[in-house]
């Protein structure tokens, strides 16, 4: 026999043996890990137990910021003067809003909600304006209903009024009778 033979099988049988012996010492972890295909776990029936489970808490929005009456005084004209108006306007001889009045009561609203102070409106009238020429009556009216909306908006202050009946009609620039407000 040729001297070669034997280390050939030798080279052979102990890789043989060394692969044998790693199979049934540690065969399972092998297996999953020599696999092409993952491992499926084990599923188990029932409820997953929790038993560190905290429960969310529960967070408050923070409060508004509160204006003082001068900050308050000058949102208020800013408002104004991005909507190009001098006050709250009303169509001539009535009590309905005219040009941006809407906007801007609505977002008066928003302004005197968190403002701290009195706040007085000052609601115009233009002299001649109804036929029974009690423009103040009108003017208390436009006053009243600014009111009422801003205490359903939440405006929660006391909300004074004035009436101021104006001699002349305004400009036609002017969009009609307004109510002005004052925070102070």
């Amino acid at each position: 026999m040729k001297r070669w033979v034997p280390l050939v099988v030798g080279a052979l049988m102990v890789p043989a043996s060394v692969t044998a012996f790693g199979f049934s010492v540690y065969g399972d972890e092998l297996e999953t890990a020599l696999s092409s295909s993952p491992a499926v776990p084990a599923v188990q029936a029932g409820p997953v137990p929790v038993s560190d489970f905290v429960a969310p808490l529960r967070m408050e929005p923070p409060a508004p910021v509160l204006l003082s009456a001068a900050v308050a005084q000058q949102a208020v004209r800013d408002l104004f003067s991005a909507h190009a108006v001098k006050g709250i306007t009303f169509a001539p001889g009535t009590a309905s809003l005219a040009g941006r009045g809407e906007d801007v009561r609505r977002s008066l609203a928003g302004v005197l909600r968190n403002a701290t102070g009195s706040v007085t409106l000052v609601a115009h009238a233009w002299n001649g304006e109804t036929a029974s020429h009690r423009c103040d009556v009108l003017a208390m009216e436009r006053a009243g209903l600014l009111r009422q909306y801003l205490a359903e908006q939440g405006v929660d202050k006391v909300v004074a009024t004035r009436v101021i009946v104006d001699p002349v009609w305004g400009p036609p620039t002017d969009f009609g009778p307004q109510i002005d407000v004052l925070v102070s």
